[in-house]
């Protein structure tokens, strides 16, 4: 599904959130008091990154960096909106 121009990033935040909930088993409280915290920090690990890495494919048509553990929410979202907003 492609993503039409114009995507908010407070929307594809709430988007990656309910994914990290459904696929990595986190809570939404969890995610939003998270800041900049890295996935890592989260206490995730490399297969809740591969399924965090495939619903965005799925989701945005987006490939999220290998080195997503190392990210954090808000550096995921801002990853995300750049690659839609440019189209890549």
């Amino acid at each position: 599904m492609t993503v039409q121009p114009g995507i908010d990033t407070a929307t594809t935040r709430d988007e990656l959130t309910a994914i990290l909930v459904r696929a990595a088993g986190l809570t939404p409280e969890t995610v939003s008091a998270a800041g900049d915290s890295s996935l890592l920090e989260l206490g995730l690990d490399s297969l809740a990154a591969m399924e965090l890495q495939a619903a965005v494919k799925d989701r945005y048509e987006v490939q999220i960096p290998d080195e997503s553990l190392e990210m954090s929410v808000p550096e995921i979202t801002r990853f995300v909106v750049a690659r839609l907003r440019n189209g890549a």
